[in-house]
């Protein structure tokens, strides 16, 4: 049987994304501050098959113990970033099968707050909504604009983010009996009070008791995503998610983590095809494999060493153009952990830097679209992975009509993209099922509230 791919389109509320390719002439993000803009790449997304539009985000700004530097702001590193949960709505209301995502942090958020957001949001959206769990790791900018008062250790981060989880999951899954809600106007009843219960969490990072003040919506708990990449985050993503984001460059380095998230899963109980994991990519197509190698050579001169140095900052508080860049990286951090950990081996400042040109987004797939289908098909055949998150390149929705056009139905005409012909929750676009709820074997079905 033919594997499906599943297909996201990974964006950021902002003129830049990974590629920082946002000053070439084909950028297109001029008006990314505007609904506008952003109902025309859902409608471009839905045209093209996509399941969902996932919305990265950034709280704060590539920073270190002196600030922003000049350079962040010029190149658009990172800032601006708007608020993508303000949208979703708008963007519901504009299509009729596309899902949304958006990231969202447990360290700056509170868990009642939160999930009263996403509870109205799964009202709203119909269930197509789903929450990017991350824990934040820009944690200088995050310390300064919250107030935290100190940057966070990297595993106590992830212990909070479990806490947290635990606490909107009791509210979405504890609080309201599924026939809480009668409508009796004559009665005066709107719900029957014995059915709806208070919850209780009081733990090492939160207190939250009451009741749930949003009722089930069709989801409950909206689907759960989650993209760390250390040790401890691969452990959260087992026992959490149920699609796991991943930015690998190579078959062998995604055979790797695959296999180890899924070891992980079952260890928690859980089946290998409970968990969705999507590997980062950005695709150029082209007509000939000349002019596609000619636009990703366009992409790789794009960002400046500026640029590139600010995109370091912000993924790990160190700031390369402060160091020799002759000499080795010696520095470490609270967050970045994983991208530090690429670099144990040695490499100069001044050869990370040259190396993010090329490496800046992960995996890269370029060619005909008969040969971007094959290698997004090779992909999937050789890794076990389930699909694949794309990144924007020049920035705009062009890019994403271009491979709606050429690639998608490559990848439909071969069984591996099914076209979606009624809405669905995200859950059930996923992974099928009746009533688009989380399984049994995820660690949110233990608060259920008993019927």
């Amino acid at each position: 049987m033919t594997k499906k791919i599943t297909l996201g389109a990974s964006q950021l509320m902002s003129v830049n994304f990974y590629s920082s390719a946002w000053t070439d002439r084909r950028n297109d993000t001029k008006s990314f501050a505007t609904l506008a803009y952003w109902q025309e790449m859902a409608r471009v997304l839905e045209a093209a098959h996509f399941d969902f539009l996932f919305f990265a985000d950034v709280i704060g700004f590539p920073s270190d113990e002196n600030g922003i530097p000049a350079a962040a702001i010029r190149e658009a590193v990172q800032t601006p970033a708007h608020d993508p949960v303000t949208i979703v709505s708008g963007l519901a209301a504009t299509v009729d099968k596309l899902n949304f995502v958006v990231t969202s942090s447990t360290t700056a958020e509170r868990p009642f707050m939160l999930a009263r957001r996403f509870g109205t949001l799964d009202h709203l959206t119909e269930g197509r909504i789903g929450w990017n769990i991350v824990n934040s790791d820009n944690q200088t900018a995050l310390v300064k604009l919250l107030g935290l008062g100190e940057v966070t250790e990297h595993d106590t981060r992830y212990d909070r983010a479990d806490e947290f989880v635990d606490a909107v999951t009791k509210l979405w899954e504890g609080s309201w009996e599924d026939d809480a809600v009668v409508f009796d106007q004559a009665g005066h009843t709107f719900a029957d009070p014995e059915k709806v219960h208070s919850i209780a969490h009081h733990g090492r990072f939160f207190d939250v008791e009451g009741i749930f003040t949003v009722v089930p919506g069709p989801q409950r708990t909206p689907t759960l995503f989650q993209a760390g990449a250390s040790s401890r985050g691969r452990e959260f993503a087992a026992r959490t998610a149920e699609c796991v984001y991943m930015q690998e460059a190579t078959v062998e380095a995604a055979q790797t983590t695959i296999r180890d998230v899924r070891e992980r899963a079952a260890r928690f109980g859980r089946r290998p095809d409970d968990i969705k994991i999507l590997n980062g990519v950005s695709i150029v197509v082209a007509d000939t494999e000349e002019e596609a190698a000619s636009i990703r050579a366009d992409l790789a001169a794009a960002p400046s060493t500026e640029a590139l140095a600010m995109h370091f900052l912000g993924w790990t508080g160190i700031n390369l153009l402060a160091l020799d860049a002759s000499k080795p990286l010696s520095q470490r951090s609270e967050f970045g952990h994983s991208t530090l950990d690429r670099y144990e081996d040695g490499p100069t400042v001044g050869e990370i830097i040259d190396g993010l040109r090329s490496s800046l987004g992960g995996l890269k797939i370029t060619g005909t679209p008969e040969s971007v289908a094959q290698q997004m098909i090779d992909m999937v055949e050789q890794t076990d992975l389930d699909g694949f998150l794309i990144e924007p390149n020049f920035g705009g929705p062009e890019e994403y009509r271009v491979f709606g056009e050429k690639v998608v139905p490559l990848l439909i005409e071969r069984g591996f993209i099914d076209e979606q012909t009624e809405p669905t929750t995200l859950r059930q676009r996923l992974f099928g099922g009746s009533d688009g709820h989380i399984n049994d074997r995820h660690r949110g079905a233990e608060f259920r509230v008993s019927q």
